[in-house]
C-alpha cells in the first residue's frame, strides 16, 4: 500500500507526543513538500528525491529573502528524515 509523505507525516503526529509549535513545523515542511511536487509515494522516495527537495528549499528560502535558509534547510532535512524513518520502521 503506498502512502504519500502527508499521510506519514500525519501518521508520525499522532504516534508521537510534540509541541503544537513542533507539530506547525512538520505541517510547514509537508507544504513545502506538496509544493515541490513530492509526489513520490515514501515508499519510493530514494535519496536523490530528498536532495532535490533540500535543495529546492533553500533556492526557494534564497529567493524570498528569508534570515537564515540553511536553518530552514536543516528543519526540513530533520523532519524528512524523522518521518521517513519512522515510516519505514512501521512497514
Amino acid at each position: 500500500m503506498s502512502m504519500t509523505f502527508n499521510a506519514a507525516v500525519d501518521r508520525y503526529l499522532r504516534a508521537k507526543s510534540l509541541a503544537r509549535g513542533t507539530r506547525d513545523e512538520y505541517h510547514s515542511t509537508v507544504r513545502k513538500w506538496e509544493l515541490w511536487g513530492g509526489g513520490v509515494p515514501i515508499e519510493a522516495v530514494q535519496r536523490k528525491h530528498v536532495r532535490e527537495f533540500l535543495d529546492w528549499v533553500y533556492e526557494r528560502a534564497v529567493a524570498d529573502h528569508g534570515t537564515n535558509p540553511g536553518r530552514t534547510v536543516n528543519k526540513a532535512r530533520e523532519h524528512v528524515r524523522a518521518v521517513l524513518s519512522w515510516a519505514w520502521e512501521q512497514e
